[in-house]
């Protein structure tokens, strides 16, 4: 953003009144003869050339017949890049596809270079493609912070002279400021701290009225009077709000947005994302906070840290379209807040449990792989999420927990093995947890997500906890009876090198396809063995069937190595497609 800064700000004629791409002159329309009145066309050669001399040359068709909205398409995919206009979660079961340079291989820094390549093409192109040169803004030094401000301010000064000779304004000018969206500030330790700074921080603010995402990273103390300028001059646009302090001490009050009433500013805000404050003194100052409770009727997504006292600012919040949920479990300490963290975690679903209907555990960031201090059987009961329809969690959380009357009801032995463990260690204390172990089947969860998984942790000869999961989702089906789909998020089985990762991932397909339910990769893809393909068509419908062996007594045995005359396949968003190349013999009923 620096080099932007550093050029003189564009012509405001020709970013905001830039002409249009000229429309090609076409010729008239060429109308079909009537063949009513007319005799048929010999079929000789020189009839044909005859024909071909008569008609019209074709107008000219270059780049510059596009009109603007598709150039400002193109420029978008170009430029693209996660959370740069959004910082919404995706829904974690939107099919994965492998890296490509189009989509893979874009950073924030080239698709800067890109957006400054374009707005030096031509004026037409300068005029487009700056509103993409300001939609997403991240400030972090001093130095880049006051070069922003300082093209604000230039750009809305030339812009007020040049409407005032031209017309009377109908308000004040908004120059470049009227194209940011999303607006990132990253204060770091290393940051001068004078109150220009700050100064310039607000005035950047007030200089973008149309704002709809603020995002905060704060790795030091904020001034006493950062928070109630911002809430003066945060527009009412605002929609998406990212707040992130690092090392927060609560008794000297270094986290205002939670002690002040600075989120009733924020009227229309649909997503919350809180997940990265760190605060230091939690459990000393849990007795002695006291929190505002505060009206937010748009919040759809809420994301909290596993910390007890976000979770019970979060509890007293009146929050009536609240849906998804996620809560990360990376930030120090961790063992220490177990115990609080289940309390209020319980309290936090006793409010607003039963609107909740996706949640997502992020894990902790560390080397030792163990379990965060949430676990997933809290969500799982049918009083605490009663419509909770999706689960993501990492596989290093503690399996599925039912209860002794329940673990009695599964006849699969491995699964039996793996929820007794998971019992023992809830009941022991082991995960820092006192979750309520299940004791009731869930009538609405359909979709499971597990991230973390790979192809070394699915060999049923080497035990793991992703493999626990599995193995409890199988057995247990009867506490799901809703359940459809359980998909290896960020696992996908075609790009993994292991040669006997397709066998080993259909040798789970096929467990979870005797209970009914399909067990998916990252891709979406459920990876069967298959012998033929069917079709048939039954009032005007065709219904593909494929069956994996000619005897049923072979259908989910263990397979690591395939047999030559066995083709892969694979069955995406319900409809099964080959991988082979050839075309299997498709046979319709009469």
């Amino acid at each position: 953003m620096g080099m932007i800064a550093d050029e003189s700000p564009p012509n405001t004629h020709d970013v905001g009144c830039g002409p249009l791409p000229p429309v090609p002159d076409v010729g008239p329309t060429n109308h079909p003869p009537d063949c009513s009145h007319t005799h048929a066309l010999d079929d000789s050669d020189a009839s044909l050339s005859a024909v071909a001399s008569t008609a019209p040359a074709q107008a000219h068709v270059d780049h510059t017949s596009l009109p603007p909205e598709l150039w400002l398409e193109i420029f978008r995919y170009a430029t693209r890049v996660p959370r740069a206009r959004t910082i919404a979660p995706m829904d974690p079961f939107t099919p994965e596809r492998p890296a490509d340079y189009a989509w893979g291989m874009n950073s924030p820094i080239q698709s800067m270079r890109t957006k400054c390549t374009l707005v030096r093409v031509c004026r037409v192109w300068r005029a487009l493609a700056t509103e993409l040169l300001y939609e997403h803004i991240i400030l972090g030094g001093s130095r880049r912070v006051q070069l922003f401000c300082r093209t604000l301010v230039e750009s809305q000064e030339t812009e007020r002279k040049m409407l005032a000779a031209a017309a009377p304004l109908d308000g004040p000018p908004t120059g470049h400021g009227r194209w940011v969206r999303h607006l990132d500030i990253r204060r770091w330790r290393t940051t001068q701290k004078t109150a220009q700074y700050w100064q310039c921080v607000v005035r950047s603010v007030y200089l973008c009225p149309n704002l709809r995402v603020f995002s905060g990273l704060w790795q030091d103390t904020l001034p006493q009077g950062l928070l109630p300028a911002l809430e003066q001059y945060l527009p009412s646009t605002l929609q998406e709000l990212y707040w992130q302090q690092n090392s927060v001490i609560l008794a000297a009050n270094e986290l205002p947005i939670v002690t002040t009433p600075f989120l009733s500013k924020c009227s229309d805000l649909r997503v919350l994302d809180l997940c990265k404050i760190r605060i230091l003194d939690a459990e000393r100052s849990l007795p002695d906070v006291k929190f505002v409770s505060l009206t937010l009727p748009h919040v759809v997504y809420l994301g909290l840290p596993t910390c007890p006292l976000v979770l019970r600012f979060a509890s007293m919040q009146v929050m009536p379209a609240l849906q998804y949920l996620i809560l990360d479990a990376d930030g120090p300490p961790r063992t220490v807040w177990a115990p609080w963290v289940s309390k209020e975690l319980t309290n936090f679903l006793d409010r607003h449990g039963a609107k909740l209907t996706t949640v997502e555990l992020l894990p902790a960031v560390t080397q030792s792989f163990r379990p965060g201090p949430v676990g997933i059987s809290a969500f799982l009961s049918p009083t605490a999420c009663p419509n909770l329809h999706t689960l993501v969690f990492d596989c290093r959380e503690k399996a599925v927990c039912p209860s002794p009357n329940a673990l009695a009801q599964i006849s699969d032995r491995d699964a039996r093995e793996h929820a007794a463990r998971a019992a023992a260690h809830v009941q022991t204390g082991s995960t820092g947890t006192a979750m309520p172990l299940l004791e009731e089947a869930h009538p609405r969860l359909r979709r499971v997500g597990i991230r973390g998984t790979g192809v070394s942790r699915l060999y049923p000869n080497k035990p793991s906890q992703a493999q626990a999961h599995l193995s409890v989702l199988v057995g247990c089906r009867a506490l799901f009876p809703a359940l459809e789909v359980v998909r290896t998020l960020g696992f996908l089985v075609s790009t993994s090198t292991d040669p006997f990762a397709p066998d080993v991932f259909i040798w789970w397909t096929e467990r979870f396809e005797r209970v009914g339910v399909d067990l998916q990769d990252g891709e979406g893809v459920v990876w069967l063995l298959e012998e033929e393909v069917k079709v048939q068509e039954k009032a005007g419908e065709k219904e593909v069937t494929e069956t994996l062996e000619p005897a049923s007594d072979k259908v989910g045995s263990a397979r690591t190595e395939g047999s030559p005359n066995e083709k892969l396949s694979a069955t995406v968003a319900g409809a099964k497609v080959p991988l082979t190349a050839q075309t299997p013999d498709v046979t319709e009923g009469p």
